[in-house]
Order: structure tokens, then sequence, then C-alpha cells
């Protein structure tokens, strides 16, 4: 174990660059560190979702919108990765944290749908800048455990999702909503430690150099054709069970507290999946995780819907580890196929994943207002096995022996 780490006191590379064969914890952890921050405040919009409804006189497609909004930015993530492998883009990630909290903490008190709109479009540039840039500089630290740099990213992500929807409820119900403005301290708090902590980290590695992308085109082609499907086809559950999740169970009578607590189980049983994935993807490659999960999560959703009280409880942690465990390892794969241009191969990614989950979330919406929550969650159910015979377009992938 202590030979895969890098001591604190020893730099990656020359100059402090990115770019080692070990796998550098320290590093890796205070980069990650600024995705749990960030998704913390960006878990305020679920469980925001049946206030805002209420207040604002809302439909259901209407507060679909609001995903559009907050992930609508995503669009411009393969641009800022693109330039990302080749400029310093630090202060995107230490400023994440801040914006989105700052953004995030007026949105709990705002009183137009507009004002809302102008809120989640700044929340969603920052992400964008976060997503895009950061995880290509955590695999670069990873050295060859590629996924479980993965994993460490996006657990820490999940925590944040976690932490964010019981930070918000305890603060309503425990105050007011009016009290939710305070909660941008924390986050500013964070960038200022961030710009201690990634003072001599850079993020650009002289030992490695874009190549044009056009030298890449038939790869990208092989490798984003098969995940863009498998990402589109799971979106429509993605959007039932991580957004829509606190309106289904309000409507069912569940008091506003326990249904935004519900998003906590699940994403705390997603970090259990995540941390197990990551580590089976380096071992037996991730076609076998994607099948597990495009499988998985919809028996589990489908058996949720036709369950109550503690059953319901269980397959919720279970729908958790199967359903969120699919970006981390489509992050990996991404990563492991494009060394030369990860920051523009991750945007890609990214800003796939985003677009179908914004989508999905206005369309959630509509089935929602049209035929019942329930009934559009049991549509998502039969779309996600849709997904399937993509996992078998991917090629094969490299694994870890032993």
């Amino acid at each position: 174990m202590e030979e895969e780490i890098i001591a604190e006191n020893e730099p990656a590379s020359a100059g402090g660059k990115t770019g080692s064969k070990s796998f550098n914890i320290g590093k890796v952890v205070s980069l990650a560190s600024a995705h749990g921050i960030h998704d913390t405040y960006s878990g305020f919009l679920a469980p925001l979702l049946p206030v805002l409804i209420e207040r604002l006189s809302l439909l259901k497609v209407d507060a679909g919108l609001f995903l559009v909004f907050q992930q609508g930015p995503s669009v411009l993530q393969p641009f800022i990765g693109h330039l990302a492998d080749r400029i310093n883009f630090k202060v995107m990630v230490i400023l994440a944290p801040a914006v989105t909290a700052v953004t995030m903490s007026l949105f709990a008190v705002v009183r137009t749908f507009w004002m809302a709109a102008i809120l989640l479009i700044i929340s969603g540039l920052a992400s964008a800048g976060l997503h895009s840039v950061a995880p290509a500089i955590i695999s670069r630290f990873s050295g060859r455990q590629i996924g479980r740099g993965m994993s460490f990213w996006m657990i820490s992500g999940e925590l944040g999702v976690m932490l964010g929807p019981l930070l918000i409820a305890t603060t309503i119900t425990g105050f007011s909503i009016q009290a939710a403005p305070w909660l941008m301290v924390g986050g500013i708090a964070a960038s200022l430690t961030l710009t201690v902590i990634l003072k001599d980290v850079e993020f650009i590695s002289p030992d490695i150099t874009a190549k044009p992308l056009k030298e890449s085109k038939n790869k990208i082609l092989k490798i984003f054709l098969p995940l863009a499907g498998i990402l589109i086809t799971r979106a429509l559950l993605r959007a039932a069970v991580e957004t829509y999740m606190p309106v289904y169970l309000t409507e069912k009578g569940v008091s506003l507290w326990l249904a935004d607590a519900s998003l906590t189980i699940l994403e705390g049983a997603g970090i259990l999946g995540i941390m197990l994935a990551g580590s089976l993807n380096d071992r037996i490659g991730p076609n076998w995780i994607f099948l597990t999960s495009l499988l998985g999560s919809p028996l589990l959703l489908y058996l949720f819907l036709n369950s109550a009280g503690s059953g319901q409880v269980i397959l919720l942690i279970l729908l958790g580890m199967v359903s969120l465990c699919v970006v981390p390892v489509g992050m990996a794969v991404i990563q492991e196929n494009f060394p030369e241009n990860r920051s523009f191969a991750n945007g890609l990614y990214l800003a796939i994943l985003f677009l179908a989950n914004s989508a999905a979330g206005v369309i959630m919406g509509g089935m929602a207002d049209l035929m019942g929550t329930p009934q559009a969650f049991l549509w998502s159910v039969f779309i996600c096995l849709l997904g399937v015979p993509f996992v078998f377009l991917l090629p094969e992938q490299k694994k870890i022996p032993g």
C-alpha cells in the first residue's frame, strides 16, 4: 500500500506538476473535496422543488426546467475541457464552491421564476468549469488506478449530494427558509481554504501534450456513442430517483423532512456502490458494472413503487448502490482511453450526461403532470432497459491484474 502513495513531501513531478505513476492520495483528496463541497449546494435543488412548486405555483414540467437552467451550461464543458488541456484553469476549481454556495443559498428564497433561472444558470457555469477540469487532474494523480481516483471524485460528490438535502431541510424546519442565505458562508470559506491547499498544484502537466482532436475522431465515435446510449436511456430513471423522489413521497403523504431524507439514504448507499464499482472496474472492467446497473436499477425501482414501510427503505438503499455507480465507471473509461485529451474527453462525457439529465428532468415533470408521478416513474423503468444493448457495443477495457 505504501508504495502506491506518494509521500506528502515528494512532488508528483518537477515543479509540483501532475503526471506520477503512483496514487497521490493527498492531491486526489484535496481536489475531490472541491467536488463534495460544491455538490452539497447543488444538492439543494431537488429538496427545494416541493417548496418552490407551491410558492411559485409551478407545474411539475416548469420545475423540471430548473434542471435545464442548472445543467444547460454543461454544453460548454467540451470547450472548457479542450482549453484546459492547454491552459491552467485552477481558478475555476477554487471558485466553484463559493459561486454555487451563493447562488443556491439565494435560490431557496427567490420570489420569481426567472430570478430562480438566473441563479441556476450561474451555478451551472461554475459546475461546468469544475466538472470539466478537476477529474482530468485527479486522473493524472491516480497513476494506473484511475478507477480508484474516479471513485474518490464521485464519492466526494455523492457525500455532498447526500448532505445537501439534509442541510437545507434541517435549516428550513429548524429555523425558516429565510435562514437559507446564511448557508453560503460555508462555500465561501471552502474556496478560501482551497486557495491555500491547492496553491502549489499545477493543472497542466509538461509531459502530456494534447493531440489534435482529428487524430482521435474514430476512437471518440467508438467510445462515446455506446456511452451516450447508456447515459440517455438511464436518464429518466435517474431523474425519477434523484430529482423527483421528494415530490413522489410528499404526494404520498410523507413529511418534507423525511422525503428529503430519502435522497440522503439514496446517496449514502450510492457511495458504497461507487466504492465497490471503482475497485471492480480496475479488475473486471466496466461492462459487467454497466449491465448490473442497467438491469438492477429498473427492477429495484419497480419493486420500490410496489412496496411500503421498511421494505421501501431497504429497496432505496439497494437502488442507490446499483444505480449511482454508472457515472464514475464511465468517467474511468474516458480517462483511460483519452490520456492526451483528458479534459476535453471528460468535458464531452459530462456534457452528454448533464444534457441527458436536464432533458429527462423536463420530460419526467411533463409525464408526471399528464399521467401522475407513479406512472411516470414506471415508464422510466422500461426505458432504462433499452440501454442494455449499448453495453455490448463498448470495446473491452484494460484491467489491472491481480
